[in-house]
């Protein structure tokens, strides 16, 4: 059995290693991936306060303005009086093409003053593109939706080689110690095999937290159909009928309209962000409370219909199901930002953990990769040997 297990936590890690290497190094950054971009990029997430903002409507139509013929699907209104607006735009798409393009907008929500912009995930290692870029090769490795399955299914064998590491890291009760102890004086193959397995068990938790999660991030709709199995998951349909040939240009209810039906349905909560989606021509309007899983967007979810600006649906926190809990866990966890910034800090100290035990398992691997090729050489060797001194005796008998 432990044979089998070796073999298999060999072979399913190498397949994973390249993956999850890349998500280790990138994520340790992505940690604080806000927090850096508003440092590298102040002068778009910053503005001079004023008395009063600009209507939302408003501030959509100033967003819009920036890409001809697009409609703004997303706006996160940060509750700092000192922060923009933040904008996602998507363009139509082009002619035979399935997808538009995506663009990040910040506005001035006192002026509707444009402060910069720049397409989502465009490759660039200047300030402008640099966080986003590494969000982009975190999740897909800029190749779509292929590369968001491949390391979605990364994610699935590093999951399960858990169980696996587990099972050879205890092989008995009475040497558990040892799974958590570092020969620091023992230097070379040693060390290396106990920052592999010691690192590893040290934060388990955490590893599996950060591998289920990549799941749910990377197979988000096989995951929550899984979920769905346990605990049914709130879902909420439009019954909207709008020609799809039209849905760019068709008129849509008022933004503002949408908030205050969200305020005055849930006056206790503050309004953080807000969904446009064309396609369902619906709102979803997310409210923020103090018993929200993390102080970014807010997790009870106000659905509006966009044609006619009636109320569909108020997905209350208090009323969710067990599976929708579980699942708004998940990117929480996943960056750490749950447990504030102790979280986040743990989050960047696993990414260098888990960068170490990446580099060890191919360190592991190529020395033992080394003595088989070294065994085989020699009984090769042998056997050339053996065969030489079969033919000389042959020879020797019948000259």
């Amino acid at each position: 059995m432990r044979k089998v297990v070796v073999y298999l936590h060999r072979w399913v890690g190498l397949a994973a290693l390249l993956f999850i290497g890349v998500a280790a190094v990138t994520g340790t950054v992505l940690s604080f991936d806000k927090e850096l971009d508003r440092w590298l990029n102040d002068d778009w997430y910053y503005v001079n306060p004023q008395t009063v903002r600009l209507p939302m409507d408003q501030l959509v139509t100033r967003a819009e303005t920036f890409i001809a013929g697009s409609r703004v699907t997303f706006v996160r209104m940060d509750a700092d009086p000192a922060r923009s607006y933040h904008f996602f735009l998507k363009s139509k798409p082009a002619a035979g093409e399935e997808k538009g393009l995506m663009h990040n907008v910040f506005v001035d929500p006192y002026t509707g003053a444009i402060l910069g912009g720049r397409e989502s995930g465009a490759f660039g290692v200047d300030k402008r593109h640099f966080i986003p870029m590494l969000v982009k090769l975190h999740y897909t490795w800029y190749m779509g939706d292929f590369g968001k399955w491949l390391i979605g299914i990364a994610a699935v064998l590093w999951l399960l080689d858990h169980f696996g590491a587990v099972y050879l890291s205890f092989p008995n009760l009475k040497s558990w110690k040892k799974s958590f102890q570092f020969r620091w004086t023992a230097g070379g193959h040693k060390l290396n095999f106990d920052m592999h397995r010691s690192g590893s068990m040290w934060i388990l938790p955490v590893l599996i937290a950060l591998a289920l999660s990549s799941v749910y991030l990377n197979l988000n709709t096989q995951f929550k159909w899984v979920v769905n199995k346990f605990s049914p998951l709130t879902t909420v349909e439009c019954a909207c009928h709008v020609d799809p040939n039209a849905k760019w240009l068709a008129d849509t209810a008022s933004w503002d309209g949408a908030i205050k039906l969200a305020q005055t349905t849930q006056p206790e909560l503050a309004v953080a962000a807000m969904t446009f989606m064309p396609d369902t021509r619906k709102f979803i309007v997310s409210m923020k409370g103090p018993e929200d899983l993390t102080n970014e967007v807010g997790m009870t979810k106000v659905y509006v219909n966009a044609m006619t600006g009636e109320l569909m649906h108020v997905h209350d926190r208090h009323a969710e199901t067990a599976g929708d809990t579980f699942n708004a866990w998940q990117l929480p966890l996943h960056n750490g930002r749950v447990f504030g910034l102790f979280g986040q800090i743990i989050i960047l100290l696993s990414g260098i953990v888990i960068t170490l035990i990446c580099v060890t398992a191919f360190l592991i691997y190529a020395k033992k990769a080394r003595a088989r090729k070294a065994k085989n050489a020699q009984v090769i060797a042998g056997e050339t040997v053996r065969n030489a001194d079969v033919f000389n005796q042959t020879q020797s008998i019948n000259p």
